[in-house]
């Protein structure tokens, strides 16, 4: 998880054939429209359905670099695509169905991430607010990893007390023998653990091959970490990587 920039809505969003929309346009003439009717989910999500999806995800691609809004994983368009996810459920946000801040690509495997939130929202309790879209909060300060690929909520995450509630709620906890399915995204799925430790020995590798087994400098590991998360699209799985480089494994924890 991590922030994400949002420049730009999509300048077309209508299906091939039809007269082009701009995403503002479509989301204005939603919103009238939805301040009429009285089933607002059922208007809300019949409205969402009706934009050409691909078109959507195309900007949501770049936006995030071909990675999960969530776990991290690549995501590509093939079938089934990765979801469209409202970071803010559409049943309970009908207003914020069309909202470009809202919307974020998530993975479409079954058990993590979008698949696995549906319309849970992402707070600890009734009353409380919903965590910050990561547009405006820079998750990657809040969570953080082990060397095994295990993530967890940073002590030190610039989070208040309802924030880092949910997002503990949010993440889950490391599976065991007793507890193998757990947190709103289920971002400790033993599957997700394995692939980031992989990505971790993935990088070494590459160092040694590249750097001929020498040790690199503070300088030179922040230059290649500066590297990643400068490209396009981003290496799956960034942030453990970046963590590696910078040597911040079990910070926080």
């Amino acid at each position: 998880m991590r922030r994400i920039n949002k420049p730009r809505t999509p300048n077309n969003v209508s299906p091939d054939g039809q007269p082009p929309r701009p995403f503002q346009a479509a989301e204005r003439d939603f919103l009238r429209a939805l301040a009429a009717v009285t089933d607002r989910s059922g208007c809300a999500r019949s409205t969402f359905d009706s934009l050409a999806k691909p078109k959507l995800r195309a900007v949501l691609y770049v936006e995030q670099g071909s990675l999960c809004v969530y776990c991290e994983r690549r995501v590509v368009e093939r079938h089934p695509p990765p979801h469209i996810e409202h970071w803010r459920p559409l049943g309970l946000n009908p207003q914020l169905a069309l909202h470009w801040r809202n919307l974020y690509l998530s993975c479409p495997n079954p058990a993590t991430c979008d698949c696995r939130k549906h319309e849970t929202p992402l707070r600890a309790a009734d009353g409380d607010p919903d965590l910050p879209w990561p547009v405006d909060h820079a998750y990657e300060h809040c969570v953080g990893f082990t060397s095994l690929g295990e993530i967890y909520v940073r002590s030190d995450a610039p989070l208040d007390d309802a924030q880092r509630k949910a997002l503990v709620l949010a993440v889950g906890v490391p599976h065991d023998n007793a507890m193998t399915d757990n947190g709103i995204l289920n971002l400790n799925h033993p599957a997700l653990i394995a692939a980031r430790a992989a990505a971790i020995d993935s990088e070494r590798s590459r160092l040694k091959r590249r750097f001929d087994k020498r040790t690199l400098s503070r300088p030179e590991r922040e230059a290649i970490a500066t590297n990643h998360l400068g490209n396009y699209p981003l290496a799956e799985f960034v942030s453990i990587r970046v963590g590696w480089l910078r040597k911040t494994l079990g910070v926080g924890r």
